[in-house]
């Protein structure tokens, strides 16, 4: 390993995110040397993508829903929780930002969707499409006179967390300087 593969190795990740490429932040987080737990529920099926993006993770198997305690152990001892669910889930459920402070107020969450935790879209769905259009990155893509394109492989969420993974260590810092925790969205 060289030191670049060591800079997290003290830090661990537990990483909730869905398919649709986010665990991703997670995966980076390791390749930088964090141990990562992947939390699953227990019917979980895997491809050849999950393999790809998860192989060394630990895996854990219980639904969050069903069992938030389990969760709620495994977070007083985490740095970084990563997660991809729909805005509010996780209130639903009584592990939102707040619940998951209190039991470690040095958790750094990342939150993965969309259009974010707040404002006014942050309930919609949307597809690799719009994403890549409502950001502006497909403006780029195709030629001058016609319209854009989309990439040939799903992009969006890619893009999204290797940027939360980024925000993740600006959180980090921002932690080692104060000692506190806080949600990146």
């Amino acid at each position: 390993m060289n030191s670049v593969q060591k800079l997290l190795a003290p830090f661990h990740v537990l990483d909730l995110t869905t398919e649709k490429g986010a665990y991703f932040c997670a995966k980076i987080l390791g390749d930088l040397g964090a141990s990562v737990t992947r939390i699953e529920k227990p019917d979980t099926e895997h491809d050849f993508w999950w393999l790809a993006y998860n192989h060394e993770k630990t895996l854990v198997r219980f639904d969050i829903a069903q069992d938030t305690n389990s969760l709620l152990r495994l977070v007083k001892t985490a740095d970084f929780l990563v997660e991809s669910f729909a805005p509010g889930y996780l209130d639903q459920i009584g592990l939102g930002y707040k619940a998951l402070k209190r039991a470690n107020p040095r958790l750094i969450i990342t939150s993965i969707s969309p259009y974010g935790q707040t404002g006014p879209y942050r309930d919609m769905k949307a597809s690799d499409l719009e994403l890549m259009a409502m950001s502006g990155a497909m403006h780029a893509v195709g030629d001058p006179d016609r319209p854009p394109v989309r990439i040939s492989f799903p992009q969006a969420y890619l893009l999204t967390s290797a940027e939360a993974a980024v925000g993740t260590m600006i959180a980090l810092y921002w932690r080692e300087r104060t000692g506190e925790g806080q949600q990146v969205d």
